[in-house]
């Protein structure tokens, strides 16, 4: 389906959640999105360029223009946040838990949605050099249970009940629901996240 690389149409194409493949088609490049239950507002854009012999010479992808502006204002909403919030006599020292624990949080956070764009990057190129009859080397999969994710499971989930713990010991007992529930919403979004992308890349992999 031909649809112009601007900001409007990304911005119906994830309120209508058009599932449809799309694209944009000039002399010497060609652009190619995708949205899916996946990616929702943070698919990329994939942009083929071709020589004067409609030869394919380089493939680059960029994230949609409604995902950097969610990301902007989720950063902006940060520093607001931040910065109302924190007097001049602030003492870092004796705050060192709770900064230390939305240090954590964001990292966690930033690391969930980069491994979700890579991996629906990955699994929509490869979709797409199938489509276009591309032959390319294929690297050996990245295995969910690797030396790397083990370790930084071993990390995130002890975190994860440690808010837990944090929630039903401290928060909740002292009254302070709405930041109970941004902590239990952002574990039970960690956690979910992470065990579709195990699932999803077993049912992937066993594909012939």
């Amino acid at each position: 389906m031909r649809k112009g690389d601007t900001f409007l149409n990304h911005l119906w194409n994830v309120f209508s959640r058009d599932f449809r493949p799309k694209g944009e088609i000039r002399r010497n490049e060609i652009k190619v999105w995708n949205q899916n239950l996946w990616n929702s507002a943070f698919y990329p854009i994939f942009k083929f360029e071709l020589n004067v012999n409609n030869h394919l010479i380089n493939i680059t992808d960029k994230l949609n223009p409604i995902g950097k502006t969610l990301i902007g204002l989720f950063s902006i909403g940060i520093l607001y946040f931040v910065l109302t919030n924190v007097s001049p006599d602030f003492d870092f020292l004796e705050n060192w838990l709770p900064i230390l624990i939305g240090s954590v949080f964001l990292l966690i956070l930033i690391t969930v949605f980069r491994k979700l764009y890579l991996f629906e990057k990955k699994n929509q190129l490869e979709e797409i050099y199938e489509i276009l009859d591309i032959e390319i080397e294929k690297k050996q999969p990245e295995k969910e249970w690797s030396l790397k994710n083990i370790l930084i499971r071993l990390f995130t989930y002890p975190f994860c009940l440690f808010l837990i713990g944090i929630n039903i010991f401290l928060l909740i007992p002292k009254g302070q629901f709405i930041m109970a529930l941004c902590s239990f919403g952002f574990v039970m979004f960690y956690l979910v996240t992470d065990l579709k992308m195990i699932f999803r890349k077993k049912t992937t992999g066993n594909k012939v």
